[in-house]
């Protein structure tokens, strides 16, 4: 007990000595913590459109050739790069928002808008590629046993149940990496702003 009543009055002589922050210096910490995550997931984005674009450019022509993928696969692959297109340039003004506020009030709803946003690229890109991942699995074991036709001929039950069932699992497997990615990527960065937004409300009361 005595060490430690000792350690106590060493802690409060050493805190006497330490710095004491004002309410504007904890405000500006907070705004540049909060830039800096919310400029990461900005400059992500924009990876991931670098890479969807060298995708599309250079890789997919040459997958076709191999395997013949659906005319939808295409306008999913198309599609993915005005949605990214969009979601960069929502990154990049949440970014500037939080950048240039100058209140607790508005640092608090710019930080809610960006993590909005990143749960919304989030869900759209995992529904997305759920889709495209269950459609296509389907099309190629149907295209594999010589088309929808030859299929529909010899097929029973039991074959649409097991070629369902495989390809929802396989699904499964594409949407747990997919998600696992994504929590890599901006899970940190979430995690970051959450906390910022809870050492704001406390500043706020």
């Amino acid at each position: 007990m005595k060490e430690l009543d000792l350690l106590k009055k060493d802690w409060k002589k050493r805190e006497k000595n330490l710095p004491k922050l004002s309410y504007e210096d904890i405000y500006k910490m907070i705004l540049k913590k909060s830039s800096s995550s919310v400029r990461w997931i900005f400059y992500i984005s924009l990876l991931e459109l670098g890479l969807g674009l060298l995708i599309i450019l250079f890789y997919h022509p040459n997958i076709g050739k191999q395997i013949q993928l659906p005319g939808f696969i295409d306008f999913f692959s198309y599609i993915s790069i005005p949605v990214l297109l969009y979601f960069a340039y929502r990154f990049f003004q949440n970014y500037r928002n939080i950048s240039t506020t100058s209140s607790v009030k508005d640092l608090l709803e710019s930080i809610m808008k960006a993590r909005r946003t990143v749960r919304l690229y989030i869900i759209l890109n995992l529904v997305l590629g759920g889709l495209a991942s269950i459609i296509t699995f389907i099309y190629v074991y149907v295209d594999q046993q010589g088309g929808w036709n030859i299929f529909v001929q010899k097929a029973q039950i039991k074959d649409y149940l097991i070629i369902f069932v495989v390809a929802v699992i396989a699904t499964l497997i594409v949407l747990a990496a997919l998600l696992g990615i994504y929590l890599l990527l901006y899970g940190f960065l979430m995690r970051r702003l959450k906390l910022n937004y809870k050492e704001l409300k406390k500043m706020e009361v």
